[in-house]
């Protein structure tokens, strides 16, 4: 097939999905890869993913006009999420590479994208919606505390609410990360056509390294620019780990990933807890540590995070929303759903590392059997060609 994937951010290996369906669909398709990024930022993604497309462009969006955009829309239908990405730079260039190429689907990543099928002419699109926005921007109206950032998010959900079924109902086929994605988003629209392709994990690049073990050092891995993992770091730093610390003065705290805000970048202050900001290679601090954390108080779709920290061989103590993908008993996975439940199960690994290790190695084969990009993919490209033949 020839395939013009269409995304709203550069594809790269923090942008997990989009990253691995391109790497996966190039070893059999021929790909066009149009992004949006930052003027001048890095980009990785279209580095290493360039000499395997047929065109890999990234056409310059600043985060300053995606707000201002955004600011714009708040007294129309549209969402902040969907206004952030509009690019007129985007619309012509799809129009010229579509008269330039003949392509047998488009492929558009994330409903911030979505509006740029209206510049696909006369081509079947399959729509990846990742996660059910709604449902997040639900969770983050609840979670909120600001009264401000409260009526905001409000607001959002309640757009999303309208625009995100009707959206979705204009294509010819929708991939979702998880089940329970897909049903918050058929309760939203019971006609909805919707393909459950979940997340995957290259365990090729991660699995198990022979950096030094620390038994006692607790990682936390994501973007920290993203509000729900600033959150959760908050949280567990907050409540959970001066309980843990008392109990194991050699208990470290380790938040890894990539724009940490001024309130993440503070907690680097205490004793025990390390910031990193933004790293190239996360696996080091993966594989160096006893315990992974994904402590989400608000959370959408399959968490990557756990997947990579079980891929490294790493027990996982997760809240149950951060799992809910995963199921109840997933090997690897323990769940702890308050502070004090969370206290206790990380404490319990520090004091047992050889039942860390058991319960890391269990969550590692777990991934290995059942999360791969390769059959991801496969259920993606039987949803391509459903698309086309219906078209």
């Amino acid at each position: 097939m020839n395939i013009l994937f269409i995304a709203p951010y550069v594809p790269s290996r923090i942008r997990v999905r989009p990253y691995h369906f391109i790497k996966e669909l190039a070893k059999r398709h021929e790909l066009h890869v149009l992004a949006l990024g930052e003027p001048g930022g890095a980009k990785s993604g279209s580095r290493e993913l360039a000499s395997e497309v047929s065109t890999f462009d990234v056409i310059a969006h600043s985060k300053l006009r995606g707000l201002a955009q955004s600011f714009i829309a708040l007294p129309t239908p549209v969402p902040m999420c969907a206004a952030y990405c509009w690019s007129s730079a985007m619309q012509a260039r799809i129009r010229n590479i579509i008269r330039d190429t003949q392509f047998d689907v488009v492929h558009i990543e994330h409903l911030r994208a979505a509006h740029f099928a209206k510049s696909c002419e006369n081509l079947p699109v399959v729509f990846d919606s990742v996660d059910c926005l709604t449902g997040l921007f639900g969770q983050l109206y609840h979670s909120k505390k600001n009264p401000i950032a409260k009526l905001i998010m409000l607001e959002e959900h309640l757009k999303l609410k309208r625009y995100e079924p009707r959206v979705l109902a204009s294509f010819q086929g929708v991939a979702i990360t998880s089940q329970s994605e897909r049903d918050e988003l058929i309760a939203l629209n019971k006609s909805l056509n919707i393909e459950v392709t979940p997340n995957g994990v290259d365990t090729d690049y991660f699995s198990p390294m022979s950096s030094t073990k620390n038994p006692h050092q607790i990682v936390f891995s994501g973007k920290m620019g993203y509000h729900p993992n600033a959150q959760a770091a908050l949280w567990f730093a907050d409540g959970v780990f001066p309980a843990v610390k008392r109990k194991h003065p050699q208990a470290e705290f380790v938040i890894v990933g990539s724009d940490p805000p001024a309130e993440i970048l503070k907690l680097g202050d205490r004793p025990g807890i390390t910031v990193t900001g933004y790293v190239d290679d996360i696996r080091s601090y993966l594989d160096s540590s006893g315990v992974a954390v994904v402590p989400m108080q608000v959370a959408v779709g399959v968490q990557n995070k756990a997947l990579e920290a079980m891929a490294m061989n790493l027990p996982v103590v997760a809240t149950p929303i951060s799992t809910r993908p995963l199921g109840v008993n997933c090997p690897g996975i323990i769940q702890a759903g308050s502070i004090s439940d969370m206290i206790d199960e990380v404490s319990n690994l520090l004091d047992q590392p050889k039942l860390a290790g058991e319960i890391g190695e269990q969550g590692r084969q777990e991934v290995v059997r059942n999360f791969s990009w390769k059959s991801s993919v496969a259920k993606l490209e039987i949803l391509y060609e459903k698309a086309i033949k219906e078209f």
